[in-house]
């Protein structure tokens, strides 16, 4: 049923940003507690605390490989995290974590991608990976600006919505997973038990020496109550901006 409800958003004031103490990089804003290590690219954001999403991580990145971290800057509301890869792709690759901006009861998160090689031609491929402890998985397709949501897998999917308890537990929160329509992507979703695995799979393609490729995946954590309209709000936006420019 499709779901495209206006999501209530208000703006990061430019006084907020990342919080570093070394490598560790803390979300400011209250509500989750949220981190990130850059010497551990593959759990992007980790929940922590007594909250019931503690155990999510959001965002990782999986080079495929032990990539080295060479570089990383903090620009207020980006932490950006370069790692060159130690196998036969000789691959660099970018990472930004981005703080988005979202409703009061939601944190929200966009990670933007990029690749570029030193050989006359490499593989690309990178999986971007979340993992959330939650019993139900909806798929969804953005179609005609509105987000139609489905129990069943489907190729033309753009996002996924966790969702975790329900009307009985109105403490409880849901966690979207969302790629943009314009850029190369595939999602795919593992269960272990409760636990939930999706993988974004960008740069489909082979890379060339000289060309960047960039690609964007959006994550959001809010509550179960409500969470078809806001996930919808947040998807149609992200899948309605412009798609990431290749060089």
């Amino acid at each position: 049923m499709p779901s495209s409800a206006p999501l209530p958003v208000t703006s990061i004031p430019p006084a907020l940003g990342w919080l570093t103490s070394g490598l560790r990089i803390t979300d400011p804003r209250p509500a989750v507690h949220a981190c990130i290590d850059l010497e551990q690219p593959q759990l992007g954001i980790r929940i922590a605390g007594p909250t019931a999403v503690a155990g999510d991580t959001l965002l990782g990145v999986d080079l495929r490989s032990r990539g080295q971290l060479t570089d990383h800057w903090l620009r207020g509301g980006d932490v950006t995290a370069v790692y060159e890869s130690d196998d036969a792709r000789r691959l660099r690759t970018t990472v930004m974590w981005r703080l988005h901006p979202a409703g009061e009861t939601i944190r929200a998160w966009e990670l933007v991608v990029s690749a570029q090689t030193a050989l006359a031609q490499s593989d690309s491929v990178l999986a971007v990976v979340s993992e959330a402890d939650a019993p139900n998985c909806l798929w969804g397709t953005c179609r005609d600006g509105a987000v139609v949501w489905q129990p069943d897998a489907t190729a033309a999917a753009t996002c996924v919505l966790f969702q975790r308890g329900g009307p009985a537990h109105p403490a409880a929160s849901s966690v979207l997973v969302a790629t943009h329509p314009g850029e190369a992507r595939r999602i795919a979703v593992e269960r272990h038990g409760q636990r939930a695995v999706v993988e974004c799979w960008i740069f489909s393609s082979a890379i060339e020496k000289g060309v960047l490729l960039r690609s964007r995946v959006l994550a959001a954590i809010g509550p179960t109550t409500g969470d078809l309209e806001w996930a919808s709000g947040l998807a149609t936006a992200f899948s309605a901006s412009e798609p990431m420019l290749t060089a």
